[in-house]
């Protein structure tokens, strides 16, 4: 192999290693998302090629520069070639827009890079939201399947404990196969609980610009988010003048009544001016200098149909903005209840409960295997264990879910997803 893919090789084979051992924070996942995320330099080359448009608008037309050249002849009265000569010309003119039209014409390429750099700013935020999310995923689904796993590994070592005991009746019988049963469902809650970790995981590489494969080791674990939301009607407010959103509509609304006035003026006319220089020689020799002035005249196009669109235009963008604040507004209000109603959920389910389950899961399989407890006591205890930590971790990864949706919506404010007592 030649030196230099053999080093790439082993950069990408340290990296990986990295990344595995080494445990890294969700903050760090975000920071790594905003700088090699390859659809945040497609909008940030948006936002380079919108300020270049914005440059172009503000330049003048060239110069035209034109010229002519032809044979001169000039004959007596009875049709006889008299003198011959050469016929020339030539002519230097700039044009000049009718007031206005320039500026109106930059402004409406200012809207397209502020709309631009609002583009970038929700991209960057929600590319934030999504790597938080899928972080905060990604560690609940794993506590999920590493506790699945935990109990069926309990439960597989049981049966083959009761299969190497000597054959003690029916009942024994009949509570193996019981048990046997219920490794089924735990190994399937197992297995579907991996796959919700690993979906979680590869989302989440593709978004860092990492292989799919590469594994993960996240450092933080998830508590309550903050329950000190401000109230509703200060998060609608907040919204209504924060969102990025309605504030990429409002400026869609300023660009399209701009460019009505910019279809009226577009039929003001234009001239062009410069000075130009002629010459015949046939004889006589007659050179001629003086400034030329050149205008269109709007007689018959009144630009009647680009008024129309763009006036059009305009009551679209009118409408989509009105739109635009109701949705938000509700969205706002449906976020802010399911939040609440899932942190009540999650606060119902404290971690110090699933970790007494836990220990209780753990407590009833020693007791079972000397036969203190019966068996549906012991499939209940497992059963509740599981369900507990499963039911804990949807609802806190639903609140943080809802309580980075309310960022996102009334133009954010930080909060990292770690332990809150």
């Amino acid at each position: 192999m030649p030196a230099l893919p053999a080093c790439l090789v082993l950069m990408l084979a340290l990296t990986g290693l990295a990344a595995a051992g080494t445990p890294t924070s969700i903050d760090a996942l975000v920071q790594r998302a905003l700088e090699a995320n390859a659809e945040l330099r497609f909008t940030e080359a948006e936002v380079a090629a919108a300020r270049g448009q914005r440059t172009q608008a503000g330049l003048w037309q060239n110069p035209e520069l034109s010229g002519d050249y032809g044979e001169r002849r000039v004959r007596d009265a009875g049709g006889a070639l008299a003198e011959d000569g050469f016929t020339r010309g030539a002519s230097l003119t700039q044009t000049f827009e009718f007031p206005g039209k320039g500026s109106l014409r930059k402004a409406l390429a200012h809207k397209d890079v502020e709309l631009a750099q609002l583009g970038l700013e929700q991209f960057r935020r929600t590319l934030a939201g999504q790597v938080r999310r899928l972080a905060l995923t990604y560690v609940t689904t794993a506590a999920n399947a590493r506790a699945a796993e935990e109990t069926a590994e309990r439960g597989t070592a049981l049966t083959r404990l009761l299969k190497d005991r000597p054959a003690a009746g029916t009942q024994a019988l009949l509570e193996m196969r019981v048990i046997e049963g219920s490794l089924l469902e735990l190994q399937k809650a197992a297995q579907e609980a991996v796959l919700a970790r690993d979906e979680a995981r590869i989302a989440l590489n593709t978004l860092l610009g990492w292989p799919a494969s590469q594994p993960l080791n996240l450092a933080e674990t998830p508590g309550l988010p903050p329950d000190a939301l401000p109230p509703l009607d200060v998060l609608v407010l907040r919204g209504l003048s924060n969102n990025l959103q309605l504030k990429a509509r409002t400026l869609e609304l300023e660009k399209a009544a701009r460019a009505v006035t910019a279809a009226k003026l577009d039929i003001a006319p234009d001239f062009s001016i410069g000075p130009f220089f002629s010459q015949e020689r046939a004889g006589e020799d007659e050179t001629g200098y003086g400034v030329t002035l050149s205008t269109t005249l709007p007689l018959w196009n009144w630009n009647q149909g680009n008024i129309a669109t763009a006036q059009a235009r305009r009551v679209q963008a009118d409408a989509l903005l009105l739109d635009a604040r109701r949705k938000v507004e509700a969205e706002i209000a449906r976020r802010h209840r399911a939040h609440q109603v899932h942190l009540r959920l999650a606060q119902q389910i404290p971690a110090e409960t699933v970790e007494a389950l836990r220990e209780a899961a753990d407590l009833a399989d020693r007791n079972y295997r000397t036969g203190a407890i019966a068996l549906p006591l012991y499939l209940e205890v497992q059963r509740e264990a599981i369900n507990a930590r499963r039911l804990r971790g949807e609802a806190l990864l639903a609140a943080w879910e809802s309580w980075l949706d309310l960022q996102l919506l009334t133009g954010g404010w930080e909060t990292n997803p770690k332990e809150h007592p």
